[in-house]
């Protein structure tokens, strides 16, 4: 798994780590995280607003998951050791807390 640095904020729509992105590791102008960074993910026409849309907190809670804009988007994460896929069905069988446990254990 690439780097990762530990976080403990919101868990966003798409279902990363903020701790392992790697605008959130990198040392110059790093992200502050989803928690902080709310205004950035809420802009998230990709996966925030479709959830809000619907009704739903995260991508796994829909009908349609995985839906083909949500495969091409955790295919392309896979180089950063993320399966957004995997991700989502971590936080429907264990939730946000645990996936944040889980992924903090790794660093």
């Amino acid at each position: 798994m690439p780097n990762l640095k530990n976080y403990r904020g919101r868990v966003p729509a798409c279902g990363v780590f903020c701790g392992g992105c790697p605008t959130y590791i990198r040392e110059k102008k790093p992200c502050p995280g989803a928690e902080i960074n709310a205004q950035r993910c809420e802009k998230c026409k990709t996966f925030h607003l479709c959830c809000r849309e619907r009704g739903i907190t995260h991508c796994y809670q829909c009908n349609e998951f995985p839906c083909k804009k949500f495969k091409a988007f955790s295919k392309r994460w896979e180089k950063y050791g993320q399966n957004f896929i995997e991700n989502q069905l971590f936080i429907k069988d264990s939730g946000c807390n645990a996936f944040l446990d889980y992924f903090n254990t790794k660093i």
